[in-house]
């Protein structure tokens, strides 16, 4: 994300940039002539520029009430220069439009637009202006307010855009992983699987007069071997074992890239290892299917312990279980493999919502490889 945030920086200065279209009303101000209403206007216009650069350096996406704070402060500057300077008059408030139009979620934007653009047409009728120009000013005014709209809409699409980016990446890397561990398992595990039974089966057909430092050989032989395969073994196992605080987390950012909002209710607390990865699989799976099939916009996670069992709730409010047709293969292997490790697995839908994932994993699985591998 460091292309972002330097983007995001450069932004910031762009925008601190336009409080240079102050600067020729400023100085023909100040051109006719130093009086007090000349230098209270350009007094005025310093702290409006003041203002106008903290909001974009400080206040801008990173405090919402330094963002209110900010477009209150505009507002009335504005309007103070819009009542009493000749001309150009409510120009002066696109600023605001701007600045509520960039910082500002759309349904709110809206909203202050409205209310800015009510205020715009009181100052004109204030001043007396001609029709013509009212009409004009405030076309310009509500243009360059959905401008900011706009901006800031294609800036949040942009870093979801990089977000989603580095989760595929990230995924990208998990898959490798994972590839790497059936390979491990299925042929150097293999290959020493033999080797043990090997190096067993010639031990004892040995003669009986052998050296005892030959048996000692051998022994030690098929003792490294052993040792070798339980590596490899506890390796693989290492690679493909998840834990379910990372997958909640890949689980948010995942979402979050696809635009649907997650919940998360955690009252279960601390589990067994093989709790704890079985509950990572299955939700690692069932994030896969929302993110597929579903259609949601939002989705709720809930983990609590019933009696020493780990309980796992997934609910999405999208096209509920018909959103599985011609999908879900990987929820039948997951049904599987949680019913040999003798816990329960439902898939339904719930009432006024979408797809409903609910398992059950008793607190001593049967096997962790027999949930694992796959």
């Amino acid at each position: 994300m460091a292309d972002v945030e330097r983007w995001t920086q450069w932004g910031r200065c762009f925008m601190v940039a336009w409080v240079l279209f102050a600067v020729p009303t400023a100085v023909a101000i100040l051109a006719s002539g130093f009086q007090p209403p000349q230098e209270a206007a350009a007094f005025g216009f310093a702290v409006w520029g003041a203002v106008w650069a903290w909001i974009w350096l400080r206040a801008a996406g990173r405090n919402h009430h330094a963002e209110v704070v900010g477009l209150a402060a505009i507002t009335v500057i504005l309007t103070m220069f819009a009542l009493i300077q000749p001309s150009p008059g409510g120009t002066f408030l696109v600023f605001a439009f701007i600045v509520a139009g960039a910082c500002f979620p759309l349904r709110r934007a809206l909203w202050i637009m409205g209310g800015l653009s009510l205020l715009q047409l009181a100052i004109a009728v204030i001043r007396l202006t001609d029709l013509a120009t009212v009409v004009n000013n405030l076309i310009n005014s509500i243009l360059v307010g959905g401008v900011g709209v706009g901006a800031r809409l294609l800036w949040q699409s942009y870093r979801e855009l990089m977000a989603a980016r580095e989760e595929i990446a990230r995924l990208a890397v998990s898959e490798e992983r994972l590839r790497f561990s059936r390979d491990l398992h299925d042929l150097l595990g293999q290959s020493l699987a033999v080797l043990v039974l090997k190096s067993e089966l010639v031990a004892k057909q040995v003669p009986a007069d052998t050296d005892e430092s030959a048996r000692q050989e051998l022994r030690d032989l098929a003792r490294v071997a052993r040792k070798s395969l339980n590596d490899v073994r506890e390796a693989a196992a290492g690679y493909r074992r998840p834990s379910l605080s990372m997958e909640i987390g890949n689980a948010r950012n995942a979402l979050r890239a696809a635009g649907i909002g997650l919940l998360v209710e955690d009252t279960l607390g601390r589990v067994a290892a093989e709790q704890d990865s079985g509950l990572a699989w299955c939700l690692r799976e069932g994030v896969t299917n929302v993110l597929k099939h579903s259609g949601a916009k939002k989705c709720v996670l809930r983990l609590s312990r019933v009696d020493g069992n780990a309980t796992l709730e997934l609910v999405d409010d999208g096209r509920g279980a018909a959103a599985l047709d011609g999908g879900g293969v990987g929820l039948i292997g997951l049904r599987e493999r949680v019913e040999v490790a003798g816990g329960k697995f439902e898939v339904g839908t719930e009432p006024e919502a979408g797809v409903c994932l609910r398992l059950i994993l008793p607190a001593g699985l049967a096997a962790p490889s027999e949930l694992y591998v796959g």
